[in-house]
């Protein structure tokens, strides 16, 4: 992943992270901290997220109930959780991929070439 953020907004974003889950931040209120667009998907800022954890190796989780938002993960528990979330996000994803791919060679003279991905 090539590194797109400063060094100093990285560590920005660490700053305005608190541990644990019972304490994230929601995506909205941390976009508005870092001076980010709050609209949409809030794109600038989960990409900076997703550099601070490929690149720095830092500990960010994500939670979807309450308190909904972004957290320094504290705890193995948390840790399990969030990559609970994250596998089941990706067995979605990929149900879905299935079937559009299905769909599609079976509706159309031209297939495609990708194969079904196997996830356990």
């Amino acid at each position: 992943m090539p590194v797109t953020f400063s060094n100093t907004e990285r560590k920005k974003l660490l700053k305005y992270l608190y541990k644990g889950r019972a304490n994230a931040i929601g995506a909205k209120k941390l976009a508005t901290a870092m001076g980010y667009p709050i609209g949409g998907n809030q794109v600038k800022l989960r990409t900076l997220i997703k550099e601070c954890i490929e690149h720095d190796k830092d500990l960010i989780g994500a939670a979807t109930g309450k308190p909904a938002g972004f957290f320094l993960i504290s705890s193995l528990n948390e840790l399990e959780e969030y990559l609970d979330s994250l596998e089941n996000r990706t067995r979605s994803d990929n149900t879905r991929r299935t079937a559009l791919l299905t769909s599609w060679n079976k509706s159309k003279k031209n297939h495609t070439r990708r194969s079904i991905l196997r996830i356990r």
